[in-house]
């Protein structure tokens, strides 16, 4: 009964190990894992061995000699299988398409129908193995034929990655020896199997070398993969800031740092949308115009004429600190009134007017403004508040101009 202990628990730790690749959706590592259908199907074969070489020692222990007889010929014929997926796996994984790997391909099917073949006459004529007249297991010599012909198998595999590995670098090669690697161990076991016919060392090679190609070959490259993801994560988001700052820069005015003409385009056709839809409420537009500009950079010079610009533009974002802020035009700003500054829409104008109208007397910054609330029952666009804004606008301006403003 340890016979199928031993293998029992080897079906347990691979089936853990394993788990992942097995069972998870193939397109999961499609990506990741090269050849991942040829190795999933490998993968698959090992583990019915793993169930086979359980059943065997079960059975044996019972003395069901039928039931013991058929698990046997699956155990051989599963056997036969797991190589040809194997050299299938190695030939899919370096892509290769030399005439050794198509020789290396057709051996491997040339092997697992022969194997297939002694299976099925050792029905008639024992020539793989039989039971004695005590029902004990006995070996024969196509069993030992069979496992030179696997050995041989395996190591070729296992040159022909290394041959790969040697032409590769980094990463890849490191890889590629760790599936070499596989080829050595099975082939170490299978001696040891040949040897020692009563002990599972078929079942440990499996076990040993996917465990090793699960730890050194696909988890490198899931990390490998990782990496890659987040390289390209960080190069989107480093991306992603360079058009942020493009588009700050695109839709930002150079001289006062408000938004430009061009934002001013967007949002307006937003707040269309919003009003076609009904969905804009509690909003209002400040028209703002700066009087005397033209003046100023005819007397003082441009220079002059871009700071009173911007001081211009820090008193209206000042007053309006929570509403957007637009330079739309040489001297014309306008600001989209909403939350809390259109709850205190009354005295924050009266304060504004008020500074203006103080800055006549001190010769400073003078500027028109005009406000306009939204109305859902009678505006069906941006535009229509905007002109009305507008025309106050240039009512205050005249109003201005008759207290001495420029």
């Amino acid at each position: 009964m340890y016979y199928s202990c031993i293998a029992l628990l080897a079906l347990v730790i691979f089936f853990i190990i394993n788990y992942d690749i097995t069972l998870k959706k193939q397109q999961e590592y499609e990506d990741i894992v090269p050849a991942v259908k040829e190795y999933r199907h490998f993968l698959y074969s090992v583990f019915i061995f793993f169930i086979a070489d359980f059943s065997w020692g079960f059975l044996e222990e019972l003395k069901l000699l039928n039931l013991l007889y058929i698990d046997t010929m699956l155990f051989f014929a599963e056997m036969a299988f797991a190589v040809f997926l194997w050299t299938r796996f190695v030939i899919a994984y370096l892509k290769a398409n030399s005439k050794f790997a198509y020789a290396l391909k057709y051996a491997g099917l040339l092997f697992l129908l022969a194997q297939w073949i002694v299976v099925f006459a050792n029905l008639f004529t024992p020539i793989l193995f039989t039971f004695d007249e005590n029902d004990n297991y006995t070996a024969l010599n196509a069993r030992y034929i069979s496992m030179i012909f696997q050995i041989f198998m395996y190591l070729m595999s296992s040159a022909y990655l290394l041959y790969a590995a040697y032409t590769s670098d980094g990463r890849r090669r490191f890889r590629r020896m760790t599936v070499a690697v596989f080829g050595f161990i099975m082939s170490a076991f299978i001696i040891l199997q040949a040897f020692f016919p009563m002990l599972p060392f078929y079942s440990a090679g499996y076990l040993c070398g996917t465990c090793l190609l699960h730890t050194f070959f696909v988890e490198d490259l899931k990390r490998e993969q990782m990496m890659r993801l987040k390289e390209l994560l960080e190069n989107e988001v480093k991306q992603r800031n360079e058009l942020a700052a493009t588009r700050h820069v695109a839709y930002t005015d150079a001289l006062t740092h408000v938004r430009n003409k061009h934002a001013y385009v967007e949002v307006e056709a937003e707040l269309d949308r919003k009003i076609s839809d009904k969905k804009l409420k509690d909003f209002g537009i400040i028209v703002f115009d700066l009087n005397g500009l033209k003046y100023v950079n005819d007397t003082y010079g441009h220079e002059t004429g871009d700071q009173y610009l911007k001081d211009a533009c820090k008193l209206i974002c000042e007053q309006f600190k929570h509403s957007a802020v637009f330079r739309i035009g040489g001297d014309e700003f306008v600001a989209l009134i909403e939350g809390s500054d259109y709850q205190n829409i009354d005295s924050l104008l009266n304060d504004f007017n008020k500074q203006i109208e103080e800055n006549i007397a001190k010769k400073s910054v003078i500027i028109s403004s005009g406000f306009e609330k939204y109305n859902p029952e009678t505006d069906n666009s941006f535009n229509s508040i905007f002109v009305r804004a507008d025309k106050k606008m240039y009512e205050r301006k005249h109003q201005l101009k008759e207290m001495g403003s420029i």
